[in-house]
């Protein structure tokens, strides 16, 4: 057992484990082993592991849900850290719904409604978690969380906290301040957030989910192994209409394929690698290019032993 790994249990972090296959961690079910990995359940237990990560000099990467990534087949570098900071409650005199970082956005959806709020039905359609969607600006249906978010409160390496107000992260469509570059692994963590709810008949608001939940399952693929959006929609059109018009909804290399149902999602049938997926978000953004001229920008993100020369053939020009 090596030292890190000593530390990290000593620490009470939970799951501690060395060469941890990341297929096991990500929504797409893809990924090589990660050097080092653990579970923080709490915000002590997520300040300690970066804390070691930072004192062996290890690069760190913290993952929610495991959405909206690609990790490489050949792993990741350094220590994961799973964030399950799970807490979720209803302030009523502001009010607002008060979540941890490793709740899932349907969670938090079905949370509100069953207790009398409107406000979050749109995050029936969100497959990640908070932490992730405050970073990304997650949003579907209208709204996103840009819109929605009062406050969230963000950790750096250094273990101080701050809270910041959504006009601090610069929120734009899938973009925020703290948003790094595909293959960077950022050191500011988001423990919890904050969001806008306002009272309702709770049966109202439990209906609302369910149309939008019925809806997300008609038109996407959700019973299949993917990262949600594969690209960000370009101004005016859509990904996946702009895939599917080029010819390739359907399309299969390895053990991956772009859907049938909705083609700005690409699915793992079971045996796809990271290469796989890869191979198709370039031969979609390629095509897309050659055809329509719109050239699109991935919305899931790199993550791991990828090549330089990888991952300049799918950044946005």
């Amino acid at each position: 057992m090596s030292e890190v790994t000593e530390e990290l249990r000593a620490a009470g972090l939970r799951r501690v484990a060395e060469a941890e296959p990341m297929s096991r961690h990500t929504s797409w079910r893809i990924g090589g082993p990660a050097d080092y990995f653990a579970v923080a359940e709490t915000e002590q237990e997520l300040l300690a592991a970066a804390r070691i990560a930072r004192e062996h000099r290890l690069p760190w990467l913290v993952l929610g849900g495991g959405n909206n990534v690609l990790v490489a087949d050949a792993g990741i570098e350094g220590l994961v850290i799973l964030n399950r900071l799970r807490h979720i409650s209803v302030e009523p005199d502001v009010p607002q719904l008060v979540c941890g970082a490793g709740v899932f956005f349907a969670r938090a959806a079905q949370f509100s409604a069953r207790a009398g709020y409107t406000g979050m039905e749109w995050g029936i359609a969100i497959p990640g978690t908070v932490g992730g969607g405050v970073v990304n600006n997650a949003g579907a249906h209208w709204s996103d969380v840009g819109r929605s978010l009062l406050s969230a409160d963000i950790v750096d390496a250094d273990g101080k906290l701050g809270r910041v107000a959504p006009e601090d992260l610069a929120y734009r469509y899938r973009q925020s301040t703290l948003k790094t570059p595909h293959t960077a692994q950022t050191h500011l963590m988001v423990t919890s957030a904050r969001f806008r709810i306002e009272p309702d008949e709770a049966a109202a608001a439990l209906a609302r989910v369910e149309d939008l939940r019925r809806h997300r399952l008609a038109t996407q693929p959700v019973k299949e192994a993917s990262a949600g959006s594969t690209f960000k929609n370009p101004p005016g059109d859509h990904a996946g209409a702009l895939i599917d018009r080029v010819g390739l909804k359907g399309t299969r290399l390895g053990g991956a394929c772009i859907s049938p149902l909705h083609a700005n999602f690409i699915l793992n049938e079971g045996t796809a690698t990271a290469a796989d997926v890869y191979a198709l978000i370039k031969l979609a953004r390629e095509r897309v290019a050659a055809v329509t001229g719109v050239t699109l920008e991935p919305e899931v993100q790199f993550v791991g032993r990828w090549t330089r020369e990888d991952l300049a053939a799918v950044e946005a020009a």
